[in-house]
């Protein structure tokens, strides 16, 4: 028995599939950040009572809520939101200063980013410095 020869049409089925896979459009899913459209020339001092300040550092897993260390994520995820509680309790809107190491990975900020969205925190500043330990001593 003689099979026809399908050479040719799984080139052109191959070629279509890449085709179509490369022109498929896929919606991104990003947070909305918005950036200050001002220079670092026009930077202005810190002007907020009494803030939860937040250190990422860039060794991994590691944070700092008000100078106090942590070394994982569910610890200091813990302890932000009961901060954030115990301001809410109080009746005050909680502000936000994350401060970070210029090498801190983006997974990281990006984690941090989505948690306080989700709580509908919003980061009054944000201070970047070549040592994160200087913003926690």
């Amino acid at each position: 028995m003689v099979f026809p020869d399908m050479t040719a049409l799984l080139d052109v089925i191959f070629i279509l599939l890449v085709f179509l896979l490369l022109t498929a459009n896929v919606a991104p899913r990003a947070l909305e950040v918005s950036l200050p459209e001002e220079g670092s020339e026009s930077s202005k001092l810190l002007d907020v009572e009494d803030p939860i300040t937040i250190t990422l550092f860039d060794d991994g897993d590691h944070w700092a809520l008000d100078k106090e260390e942590y070394r994982n994520w569910i610890t200091f995820e813990t302890a932000l939101a009961d901060k954030v509680a115990t301001i809410k309790k109080s009746g005050n809107e909680p502000q936000v200063v994350l401060a970070g190491d210029k090498d801190v990975s983006l997974e990281q900020l990006l984690k941090l980013f989505s948690w306080l969205q989700r709580h509908d925190l919003k980061a009054t500043q944000v201070l970047m410095h070549a040592d994160a330990t200087a913003v926690t001593e």
